[in-house]
């Protein structure tokens, strides 16, 4: 077989594998300390990200769980004071927000349309 189409298969078949895994365990991950280890925001800075650092936050986190290099991330909303903020990273929508005892919780979903 033709090691093109060979090499789109196993992305495809890993694309799937990573989907199934976002669907099963990426909904309310606590971000804490220990997950955001070698991220460029620092757990003092997150009840004020911007856009940017949530998106990043998200990738990091992402990255962490999933064993995915995150190679496109975009922060949509950030409103610290509701603790909200929303993004998309490759092909995912994210969400973080704050619980009702303060922790911050981020959710992935497969990005709609």
């Amino acid at each position: 077989m033709d090691p093109l189409v060979l090499d789109w298969m196993a992305e495809m078949d890993s694309n799937d594998g990573l989907k199934a895994l976002v669907a099963d365990i990426g909904n309310d991950i606590v971000i804490d300390g220990e997950v955001l280890e070698g991220c460029d925001v620092a757990p003092d800075e997150l009840d004020d990200m911007d856009e940017g650092q949530a998106a990043a936050v998200a990738a990091h986190v992402f990255q962490v769980l999933f064993e995915h290099a995150v190679e496109d991330k975009t922060g949509a909303t950030a409103d610290p004071e509701e603790g909200l903020w929303t993004g998309r990273l490759d092909g995912f929508q994210f969400e973080i927000e704050r619980d009702p005892t303060g922790d911050l919780l981020v959710s992935y979903h497969l990005a709609q349309g």
